[in-house]
């Protein structure tokens, strides 16, 4: 009696085990042929449309076309111009007409071919083009407002005018220097050499215009001369007959000669001369 029972139950499993097979032939009234399979997996479900599915192993293959919208387009834009200049910092475009999105792979490119004027500024025209596959999809030519982001110097405390700086008396922070910001001095800049022109306020971004150099080297005074070249390497002292900035050059007149010739100004006691 129980072989008679067991006999009964297996088909009625093998049935039910292998009832997936069939599933491939079925088709549905109204559906137009299209038949979604849903197979159970330990694997996170996807909410992206699905292009390719392998039967074999039960991967996926997504899409391999994107929409090329305009924060997309325009943050590639940002990167080309960018490149095109050697720009440091960050370069941020925005487009100023209204741009239609297009579909293209994940491998497309864009190649800038004019900007007018040719340099970084906050208004250009830019003519470009986009290729995908190594066919060309379209050329364009769009006004965009440019913004450069670099790192500037802003004062911690107020600063009177005279202090000679260092890095330490600043923070840094991101601006744009293609507008307000125009002529700020960089933070990668090296401060030593220069004075405060005028005073300045506490969170005050630093530009050029508030620096000047320090004098280094004052009328009248005798410095060590270092003259070099052909071989040749000569220390002698001399008399600055003019006063002197860091990297600047000077007038000096030899002690012993009494020649004046020009020299590079190194530091409070030294210039330097090139035979």
């Amino acid at each position: 009696m129980r072989f008679s029972f067991l006999f009964l139950f297996l088909p009625i499993s093998i049935i039910f085990a292998d009832v997936s097979r069939f599933i491939d032939s079925i088709e549905l009234p109204g559906a137009g042929g299209q038949i979604k399979v849903f197979t159970k997996s330990s694997a996170l479900i996807s909410s992206k449309p699905v292009s390719l599915r392998s039967y074999s192993d039960d991967t996926v293959v997504l899409p391999s076309t994107i929409t090329l919208s305009r924060e997309t387009l325009e943050q590639r834009l940002g990167e080309s111009i960018a490149h095109r200049y050697q720009a440091s910092g960050k370069v941020v475009a925005f487009l100023t007409r209204e741009w239609n999105s297009i579909k293209v792979s994940s491998n497309y490119l864009i190649k800038i071919s004019d900007c007018s004027p040719d340099q970084i500024c906050s208004s250009t025209f830019t003519r470009f083009s986009i290729w995908d596959g190594g066919n060309l999809v379209g050329e364009f030519a769009e006004p965009l407002r440019i913004g450069h982001f670099i790192d500037v110097f802003f004062s911690k405390t107020p600063l009177q005018r005279g202090t000679r700086l260092n890095s330490i008396q600043f923070d840094k922070k991101p601006v744009d220097i293609l507008k307000k910001h125009a002529g700020t001095v960089p933070a990668n800049i090296n401060l030593k050499g220069y004075q405060l022109a005028s005073n300045v306020k506490s969170n005050t971004p630093i530009k050029w215009n508030f620096l000047s150099k320090v004098t280094l080297v004052k009328k009248g005074q005798i410095v060590d001369v270092f003259a070099s070249g052909n071989g040749i390497y000569v220390t002698m002292k001399g008399m600055a007959l003019e006063d002197g900035v860091s990297g600047g050059n000077v007038t000096v007149k030899n002690l012993s000669s009494k020649k004046e010739f020009q020299a590079k100004v190194l530091n409070e006691n030294s210039v330097k001369v090139h035979l």
